[in-house]
């Protein structure tokens, strides 16, 4: 009776791990291949939180969360550190269980961004999937070393290595180029529309005004004051929910707008259908100074190959005439709306490639390993500058995939050389036994 009760709870605590660690582990995946994104998503939560955090660390708090999630998820799998993985996996609930309880009850952005963007939950149905978890984490802390593991402790330090090496590649490649899985909107392949908006799209902003330290918004009904009066004018900030979804997503409907943001000049910019660069940046005012002569270089060799560049931004009017007074810029300038920009490419400055309005390849510009595009060893051909980053996730995946399954088979070696030692053994000792017999009759008298 105590042993089936023991197979019982061995089955259940199998199926547990599984589940848990499936868990943990696709969603610490799905957000370290993107940490722009993650990073945009604790942005959010700082900003309705009102808590200011030093960039750097905040960054390094994105990719120790996804890396340690990415850990739990496939150490749970594994079965390796099973007493202090349950335990860091309660702690990491711990901490999450009340923070998705609040932002479910308070609801300050409207996805909790637990699964990147490749799957979209609400706020109440992230916190009842973190209830289920936590009940199953308990579970596991009373259970799970009843299982056994599937790499052996001795090896287990080298599945960390392995899998802290790989989840930290793909966070990294995924900051500094562009996310090895895209699971956004205006994917490489996809066709930008320049369908002409209708009334419905355009947006609505209010106008921030200064006089005498004074800050006061006008909305674009009212009269705007005149400069001459003292007033300066400060930011324009969009109020519509015309670009941004409920859901927190824009439209599918790409828009560029003139440098003033009063007129759509999509269909104007876009009109050529040949080749083009734009050039995004989703906070004119965090971008580095540095990026003015490779802009520049990129932009003239834009001009020699027939290529269609532009730059594509989000700032007030006075953050893009600094820009253009500081980075002496010959190539024109737009505006769109940040979500928008964010959603067609990360990084600040992000570099998309189009041939006819369709989305070739995207980078940061950082990535772009030029130092100088006017240099005569410089590829003519934009499509030189693409990577094919859903066969570096491949390679990089099967050669992880490869060292696990090798340290599995080394885990299980000496079992199954006991196995085979045992059976051979058996077929010996049975064997013996069968030839005594034989000798035995024939030494019977007759």
């Amino acid at each position: 009776m105590k042993r089936g009760k023991g197979l019982w709870i061995e089955a259940v605590t199998w199926l547990i791990r599984l589940a848990v660690g499936g868990v943990f582990t696709f969603s610490g995946f799905v957000k370290a291949v993107d940490p722009w994104g993650t990073l945009y998503k604790f942005d959010d939560y700082l900003g309705a939180m009102h808590i200011s955090v030093w960039p750097n660390l905040e960054l390094a708090g994105v990719f120790i969360l996804c890396a340690a999630e990415f850990l739990i998820g496939v150490f749970l799998l594994m079965g390796c550190f099973r007493r202090s993985v349950s335990i860091l996996a309660a702690i990491f609930m711990a901490v999450m269980l009340p923070l998705t309880l609040w932002i479910a009850v308070s609801d300050p952005v409207a996805d909790c961004g637990c699964f990147g963007d490749a799957v979209k939950i609400s706020n109440w149905a992230t916190f009842c999937k973190n209830v289920a978890l936590t009940a199953g984490i308990v579970w596991l802390v009373v259970y799970n070393k009843r299982c056994s593991w599937l790499i052996t402790p001795a090896l287990q330090w080298l599945s960390f290595v392995a899998t802290a090496i790989f989840v930290l590649g793909v966070e990294t490649y995924g900051y500094m180029a562009q996310p090895l899985l895209d699971f956004r909107p205006y994917k490489r392949g996809e066709k930008l529309e320049v369908a002409a908006a209708d009334e419905s799209d355009t947006p609505e902003f209010t106008f921030i005004y200064e006089k005498d330290g004074v800050k006061r918004e006008f909305s674009q009904d009212d009269v705007l004051p005149e400069e001459e009066e003292g007033w300066v004018f400060v930011d324009r900030v969009e109020k519509s929910p015309a670009v941004k979804s409920d859901t927190g997503e824009s439209d599918r409907n790409f828009r560029i707008w003139s440098k003033d943001g009063e007129e759509d000049v999509t269909e104007e910019v876009l009109e050529d259908g040949g080749k083009a660069l734009l050039v995004m940046m989703p906070d004119l005012s965090d971008v580095s100074p540095a990026t003015t002569w490779k802009l520049n270089s990129l932009y003239e060799w834009s001009l020699k190959n027939d290529v269609s560049m532009v730059a594509v931004v989000s700032g007030s009017i006075p953050e893009i005439e600094e820009w253009e007074d500081l980075s002496m810029a010959s190539y024109p300038i737009y505006t769109a709306d940040d979500t928008q920009i964010k959603e067609m490419v990360r990084g600040n400055p992000g570099v998309v490639y189009l041939i006819e309005n369709r989305i070739e390849w995207k980078s940061t510009l950082y990535a772009m390993n030029v130092d100088d595009f006017m240099s005569p060893e410089i590829s003519a051909d934009g499509m030189s500058f693409a990577t094919d980053n859903i066969r570096l996730l491949r390679n990089g995946f099967y050669l992880y995939l490869t060292v696990m399954v090798v340290l599995v088979l080394l885990s299980f070696t000496p079992k199954m050389k006991d196995a085979y030692q045992r059976h051979y053994g058996m077929r010996r000792s049975t064997r013996r036994k069968e030839e005594g017999e034989v000798t035995h009759d024939d030494k019977a008298p007759l």
